[in-house]
């Protein structure tokens, strides 16, 4: 989900001035108006929407309806034909922004807490690595379809991958308060200082508890 979302998400910040630009035309001051507009609509989204949606709806679902905003805010960019489409994408990306608080939220709630570092750490990485794949490969589209009939189709690619990414979330628990990973990882030292690594499931675990407990049980009977 992060590497389709991110992939998709940088394309567009990447290309948006240039296809703004280009396009339609707009000088300086339209295009710093647009910008200011984005910049709002994340703030208000970070600020306010994100502590209300979250713990209202829940991480999946709010990743579910950031998903949706965005693909149609990719399908917006793809079809614009005005200047005013380009500020109604400011509109949705006031939803999509909920996307990511949600992977971060998920993350820490369905991991072991001494892997939520390791995972959070994962899960940035794979977004810093969409930083370049994005703009390179959707840079190279976006030039090459500058004299087309449909300069945007580009961004129609963008939105079958949110599209994919959604189709992945839909594979998330909903309920996730109660939800944590079938396997986490555990080290363990060895005789030559070394550690070993060993993943282990919550499931074995807690049958070897439930012998453990039992064999007590005997000892105590007998």
């Amino acid at each position: 989900v992060t590497f389709l979302y991110y992939t998709a998400l940088h394309a567009v910040v990447s290309t948006l001035v240039l296809y703004a630009a280009r396009q339609f035309h707009l000088g300086p001051q339209r295009l710093g108006e647009l910008m200011a507009a984005l910049g709002l609509s994340t703030m208000i989204s970070e600020a306010v929407l994100v502590r209300l949606a979250i713990p209202l709806l829940g991480e999946t679902s709010c990743m579910r309806i950031g998903l949706i905003s965005f693909a149609l805010q990719c399908v917006l960019l793809a079809v614009a034909d005005s200047q005013w489409h380009l500020f109604a994408c400011a509109f949705l990306a006031m939803a999509g922004n909920l996307v990511y608080p949600s992977i971060s939220s998920l993350v820490s709630s369905t991991v072991r807490p001494e892997m939520v570092g390791r995972a959070l750490g994962a899960v940035n990485g794979v977004k810093s690595l969409t930083e370049g794949v994005g703009p390179l490969v959707f840079g190279t589209l976006l030039t090459m379809s500058e004299k087309d009939k449909f300069p945007g189709w580009p961004y129609f690619l963008a939105a079958i991958m949110v599209a994919f990414a959604y189709q992945a979330c839909r594979a998330l628990p909903d309920d996730c308060e109660n939800y944590t990973s079938d396997f986490y990882i555990q080290t363990t030292p060895t005789r030559n200082g070394q550690h070993k690594v060993v993943v282990t499931s919550m499931l074995e675990e807690e049958s070897c508890s439930l012998l453990d407990g039992s064999e007590e049980a005997d000892n105590d009977d007998r």
